[in-house]
């Protein structure tokens, strides 16, 4: 069966942008830290964002600071039929995301939101775009310093040294908002290209009835230096967890 036109060209517009907007590499000033990671799916099915997406390819975390920090993590598929895409415009101290996006495509399906919030007027905007078109609405903000995943990285590397009790934060997926602990673990080691490094681990879990709406979590592996790297970030969801391991 052809493939119909529309979902091929709505598929390249979205490849394009990811490709080709580079807000990470395009903004002047401040360095861009671009980290290669491996990644593979865990789990009963090899499911991310509902679809039957390849089990393991290659990743890519961007970072740019430049007044306000670009994060952009990356899945690619093995196959070069798609993608899955998390990206963050925060404040400096990764306290407060500005924008915040995931978009996937893979095959005949695509959907790509993003979130703008709004935290002087109590709203959140929301654009999805899908294979229906693109809609567009108005939220109200259930936090004053908006979190999503790829903030709660940044701020755990910001903040590494500084957090060594438990901390309760509220994570958004998309625009719905979840409250979570930042839970530090103690340091151990693990090895990373190569070599034994020690690394402090961190979990974001989710608390009180966010647990059932949100089931999964985050953990994170941060290299034990000045730079607190991630050496392995496990995204747990419904149906599997994705791992990313860097590479050298």
């Amino acid at each position: 069966m052809a493939e119909h036109p529309m979902k091929t060209r709505t598929f390249a517009l979205i490849l394009a942008g990811v490709v080709s907007a580079a807000p990470l590499a395009a903004a002047p000033g401040g360095a861009v830290e671009r980290l290669n990671y491996s990644w593979r799916l865990k789990g009963g099915l090899s499911w991310l964002a509902r679809l039957a997406f390849p089990s393991s390819g290659r990743g890519t975390l961007e970072t740019h600071e430049a007044g306000n920090v670009d994060s952009r993590l990356t899945i690619s598929a093995p196959d070069a039929k798609g993608f899955y895409l998390y990206e963050s415009t925060m404040a400096p101290s990764g306290t407060k995301t500005i924008v915040s996006r995931n978009a996937y495509a893979y095959g005949d399906s695509h959907r790509d939101e993003r979130v703008a919030f709004d935290p002087a007027h109590g709203i959140a905007h929301i654009q999805r775009t899908n294979d229906d078109g693109i809609e567009s609405k108005t939220k109200k903000l259930e936090a004053t310093t908006p979190q999503d995943v790829l903030t709660s990285i940044y701020y755990l590397r910001q903040h590494a040294d500084e957090i060594r009790t438990p901390k309760a934060a509220k994570i958004f997926s998309g625009a719905k908002g979840y409250d979570v602990i930042f839970r530090p673990e103690p340091a151990t080691t693990m090895r990373v290209g190569g070599i034994e490094t020690r690394v402090r681990p961190f979990t974001i879990e989710p608390t009180g009835d966010a647990g059932q709406r949100f089931p999964g979590g985050v953990r994170v592996w941060l290299i034990d230096d000045a730079n607190h790297v991630p050496a392995r970030i496990d995204i747990e969801q419904k149906y599997a967890t994705l791992k990313l391991d860097l590479q050298p």
